[in-house]
């Protein structure tokens, strides 16, 4: 018996621009206000005659201003919040490209780059199924004519199929593109979803040294996998855990206890007339409450005591 003790890490990954919500915080309200620096208008009736000044060359345009700082949004639980919350409007989206500095977008900037789902998925080239490396492989689907294009789907199911090339393209949905390709199944076409050659780790592949084996080692391992050939049979696979554990549901079915029973649910409502139901209700809302027709001259003051009741 050969052990080989290995580790494992993603072969790729879906890489995305990720952005941070982050906003400007307004003005302090306790900072004491500017003071205003405008000279006191002249009397009535004096006139202000301009000064005479020797040239001076135009002054130089003033530099850019500097973009106001923003700050990161942090979600904490309601109890520690001290500050303000921060209104969805005031929210931007910000890239960090470095150590707290942030590119920021408009939340609208970046929606209305993000593609729209494909109608149609665009073939680009054929190529040999056997030449793409299944490491590049993500989501898999079947693809199934809409009523009409049953005809062009045979074509091209049996033309993929007779000539083993599968085809590459393009598609966006759920926001952005997907780089696919088009093989035939056991009987109908199959889409696999690719990664992008930047999201496949390839750097982290091991490098082997051919050095390490001998031709006897390698012969053994040659007549091992011989050995043990065989053809490919999914049915074969099986998950353990899921089996053993409905084996134990199956044993314990007869002990099965009953659901506890709440209390029943009310009976409906009957169907009314709602114009009939507003009119009512209406009619009740201009009556005066019981209370006040007893009071008399007193319900005079009763609006007063509400609108008291109803400030914050």
């Amino acid at each position: 018996m050969v052990s080989i003790p290995v580790r494992l890490f993603k072969a790729a990954r879906r890489e995305r621009i990720r952005f941070h919500h982050v906003y400007r915080p307004g003005p302090d309200p306790d900072s004491e206000p500017e003071e205003d620096t405008a000279p006191d208008p002249l009397p009535k009736g004096v006139r202000e005659f301009p000064r005479r000044t020797p040239e001076t060359p135009p002054p130089s345009p003033e530099p850019a201003p500097e973009p106001e700082p923003v700050a990161r949004v942090r979600y904490v639980p309601t109890g520690d919040v001290e500050d303000a919350p921060v209104e969805r409007s005031q929210l931007l989206k910000g890239f960090e490209i470095e150590k707290d500095r942030y590119v920021t977008f408009e939340p609208q900037e970046v929606a209305a780059l993000r593609p729209r789902t494909s109608t149609e998925l665009s073939i680009a080239e054929f190529v040999r199924l056997e030449e793409i490396d299944p490491v590049f492989f993500e989501t898999s689907y079947y693809a199934v004519p809409d009523p009409g294009g049953e005809k062009p789907y045979a074509l091209l199911f049996r033309a993929l199929s007779e000539t083993r090339y599968a085809a590459v393209g393009s598609l966006a949905m759920h926001g952005r593109e997907h780089a696919t390709v088009i093989r035939p199944g056991t009987r109908g076409l199959i889409l696999h979803t690719l990664f992008y050659q930047a999201e496949v780790r390839a750097d982290q592949e091991y490098q082997i040294d051919p050095a390490l084996v001998t031709a006897k080692e390698l012969d053994l391992a040659k007549m091992l996998i011989g050995a043990l050939a065989a053809p490919f049979d999914p049915g074969k696979l099986k998950d353990t855990f899921e089996e053993r554990l409905r084996s134990l549901i199956e044993a314990r079915a007869q002990t099965a206890v009953s659901a506890y029973q709440h209390a029943e649910s009310p009976n409906r409502a009957p169907v009314v007339d709602i114009m009939e139901a507003l009119r009512k209700s209406l009619e009740m809302a201009k009556k005066p409450p019981q209370s006040e027709r007893s009071k008399g001259p007193a319900r005079e003051k009763a609006p007063r005591a509400r609108a008291r009741r109803s400030r914050p």
